[in-house]
């Protein structure tokens, strides 16, 4: 099966599984670095093929500068050289974005990215001025990160990538959004010139078959080898390995959705599988997620490593 992933992509350094990293915090709310540590430790063991710091998942826009520089500092430090590091480096003001692309440069980060302005609206060239800010600012791969939530652009495929290609150090993209046609397209028509990455978790081996070079996603913090290892099989050739795999993955995805404690279940599963804490969300993140129950976690747990980890 030829699922459209390019084998320059495959060979490439960006690829792969990477997790959204989460930002552990302490009872105060401050970002809690022994615990980080702990996390990038995890994933070197994993074998992960990056980590993607800072975003979403990670709380950066809840962060202050001096915050999101400390733990860029404490992750690029552990991390060492064994496993790649990208810095998501947008923020509401673009000055505070180039501020932070210029020191994921200076502790040694391999790459940036960036959502598009936050807040504000914009049309389509003040997107692309406040990428190209960003992108000048450090001398690093620019990976832009197109997140459905608060994405203002409306271009198609050609134009989308025309543009993109336009942006200095542009490397790539993080696009997090269900339209896999849209997807397809950015692939297609960016060809080896981009390396794309799927960032919808409930869509991990079928954007891969439009072409993704990889996938970054939340909950690859909890799953991280047995994500690692449904993608692998499904790129190989076994579509049947991805379906079986990303069954029992949707249908976990699904009831944590609907529970709307989805920060509450990652603060769970982190320390039941793993005893790390990543401790409380910065509000209004989790403000009314309820507990759950250890037994409910455990379940979700067993259920995707019980079919995807005997593909490692």
């Amino acid at each position: 099966m030829n699922t459209g992933t390019s084998v320059t992509c495959m060979t490439h350094k960006y690829h792969g599984l990477w997790p959204a990293m989460l930002t552990p915090l302490d009872s105060a709310g401050q970002p809690a670095l022994g615990e980080t540590e702990k996390l990038v430790e995890l994933f070197v063991q994993q074998k992960l093929d990056g980590i993607y710091l800072l975003g979403s998942t990670g709380q950066g826009p809840l962060l202050s500068v001096p915050e999101r520089q400390a733990v860029a500092e404490c992750v690029v430090r552990t991390a060492a050289g064994r496993i790649p590091v990208m810095v998501h480096v947008g923020a509401v003001s673009t000055d505070d974005s180039v501020a932070l692309a210029q020191h994921a440069s200076r502790i040694g980060a391999e790459a940036i990215s960036s959502v598009g302005p936050i807040y504000y609206r914009a049309g389509t060239d003040a997107v692309f001025e406040h990428y190209r800010r960003i992108g000048a600012a450090g001398g690093l791969p620019f990976f832009v990160y197109h997140l459905s939530s608060v994405n203002t652009l409306s271009l198609g495929g050609r134009e989308y990538v025309d543009r993109l290609l336009g942006l200095p150090n542009i490397a790539g993209m993080k696009f997090t959004d269900r339209d896999l046609y849209q997807l397809g397209l950015i692939c297609a028509y960016a060809g080896d010139r981009l390396h794309v990455f799927s960032g919808a978790d409930e869509l991990l081996c079928q954007a891969a078959m439009t072409g993704a070079c990889g996938a970054i996603g939340t909950f690859y913090n909890v799953w991280g080898p047995a994500c690692q290892a449904a993608r692998q099989a499904f790129v190989g050739g076994s579509v049947a390995a991805g379906s079986r795999c990303m069954t029992p993955f949707q249908l976990a995805l699904d009831e944590i959705i609907a529970s709307q404690s989805m920060w509450t279940f990652l603060r769970a599963a982190m320390r039941i599988k793993y005893r790390i804490e990543i401790g409380p969300c910065r509000s209004p993140l989790g403000v009314t997620d309820r507990p759950w129950k250890d037994s409910d976690v455990e379940r979700l747990l067993a259920a995707v490593d019980e079919v995807a980890l005997p593909l490692k």
